[in-house]
């Protein structure tokens, strides 16, 4: 597996676990919180994608 192919699946299953994490636990946070959160994970996310991407065409 390429290096860069590897961080991509990193990112991903990342972003999925975080997901699922909160659909099992959903009755322990408001749906404000869990909004808040997702928010910021994507966010977190797509910025690692982007220093990645960066990373990988220099």
């Amino acid at each position: 597996m390429k290096e860069k192919h590897f961080f991509y699946l990193i990112g991903s299953v990342s972003f999925m676990a975080w997901i699922l994490y909160f659909l099992l636990y959903s009755s322990l946070y408001s749906n404000r919180e869990i909004i808040e959160a997702l928010v910021f994970v994507s966010v977190v996310v797509l910025v690692y994608f982007i220093i990645t991407v960066i990373y990988f065409r220099s």
